[in-house]
């Protein structure tokens, strides 16, 4: 599998300090823990503390997974962070990252695509690495989405939630990395979920009902024509790492899927939905239990509307 670039070689994460539960949501919206785990599967999720943000949950992810890999920043020569939370329109949290982890210097530059932003952020890595145009890439996805969300609103205030997840990826050998990659997008979808704009008073605004027919759809579609075309088995597939949005919606995915059940990650019960963060954020968990030779496929959904899928080769 000559054409692989991007092997991981350290993962990491930071989440928001806040530890909120459904029961400290129920005492102050309209809601209780039996609606919150029916409707979405989660049970808790971490909040952005006042001196935190997506910058410094990215680069407290950043570190750790520097930390993991065994290897100092100076030898990373590029920074792509996935977000759409920004606590600046400029600089960009790539920038920040590379200044508060010691590289800076480097080039550095952030990638929007909502919740779908590591997927892409992840083909834009692996596209420079098998360039030659990158040597050593830390590829961030991170989203402090609290700051979008009206803390009002039931539909969404009990879904999403802050934190950051980061890879190191190396060039290696190209027997293992990053092998192939699908990304779509339709803003004719726009409509279906936006924040920022002015009809949502800069708050998050989605048509659940609509983003969760979209996402059901669009996963497994993803999945089946990305292992079609490498000629990948779904035996062959060790984990699948979907955006953590709604336990409803990667169920209902996991139903049209001939992947085995066990092999999808699902941890949004205790993370919430983190957006570009989600993916990422899930690696540390299975790192350890990688099998060479295996693939990993990762999906992404979300605003735009967009949606992005990786196939990445142990």
């Amino acid at each position: 599998m000559s054409n692989a670039a991007g092997k991981i070689i350290g993962v990491g994460r930071a989440l928001g300090s806040r530890v909120v539960t459904n029961h400290d949501l129920a005492e102050v919206l309209d809601t209780d823990e039996a609606w919150v785990v029916e409707r979405t599967g989660i049970k808790e999720r971490h909040f952005a503390d006042d001196d935190e943000d997506c910058a410094t949950l990215a680069a407290s992810a950043s570190k750790a997974a520097l930390a993991h890999a065994g290897i100092q920043a100076d030898t990373i020569d590029l920074i792509v962070c996935a977000t759409s939370t920004a606590p600046e329109s400029m600089p960009s949290v790539a920038c920040l990252v590379g200044e508060a982890i010691g590289a800076a210097g480097v080039g550095a530059f952030d990638v929007s695509a909502a919740c779908t932003g590591y997927a892409y952020a992840a083909s834009v890595a692996h596209s420079m690495l098998k360039s030659g145009a990158a040597r050593r890439v830390l590829l961030i996805g991170a989203d402090a989405m609290t700051r979008v969300v009206d803390q009002k609103d039931r539909s969404t205030a009990v879904i999403f939630a802050d934190g950051a997840g980061a890879v190191v990826l190396d060039g290696g050998s190209g027997e293992s990395g990053f092998v192939d990659h699908i990304l779509g997008a339709d803003g004719r979808m726009a409509p279906l979920g936006r924040a920022g704009h002015p009809g949502t008073e800069n708050k998050l605004y989605q048509n659940g009902r609509e983003v969760f027919k979209f996402a059901a759809r669009i996963f497994p579609e993803m999945v089946e024509k990305l292992l079609a075309r490498n000629n990948v088995s779904p035996e062959e597939v060790q984990y699948v790492i979907p955006h953590q949005a709604n336990a409803r919606i990667i169920h209902a995915a996991m139903r049209k899927m001939e992947v085995p059940e066990g092999s999808v990650v699902v941890n949004l019960d205790r993370f919430g939905n983190t957006s570009a963060g989600s993916i990422p954020i899930s690696y540390p968990d299975i790192f350890g239990s990688f099998e060479p030779g295996r693939y990993v496929v990762t999906v992404g959904f979300g605003f735009g509307l967009t949606w992005a899928a990786n196939l990445y080769r142990i």
